[in-house]
């Protein structure tokens, strides 16, 4: 498992999306994630991060806008890692 720390800067759900069919696809929420990054020169940067969670882990971040937030995280699609 792989964890994400950053400052939870919002909390949202998107807009319902409609299938070509019209099966309508319910927004998922998200958590808005402000990440330091570290780079090789030893300066940082910080990158804006929108991560999907399940609806009923909201309140688990809703009293934590604007504070630093640890977020447990899967990988969807390819990923390169380095070491660090």
């Amino acid at each position: 498992m792989l964890t994400l720390k950053g400052t939870l800067l919002n909390i949202f759900t998107n807009s319902d999306f409609t299938k070509e069919d019209g099966t309508v696809v319910p927004g998922k929420t998200k958590l808005q994630l402000l990440v330091k990054m570290p780079m090789r020169n030893g300066q940082s940067k910080n990158e804006l991060h929108d991560l999907s969670i399940p609806k009923e882990k909201v309140e688990l971040y809703r009293q934590k806008i604007g504070k630093e937030v640890d977020v447990e995280v899967a990988i969807v699609g390819k990923a390169i890692f380095y070491g660090t």
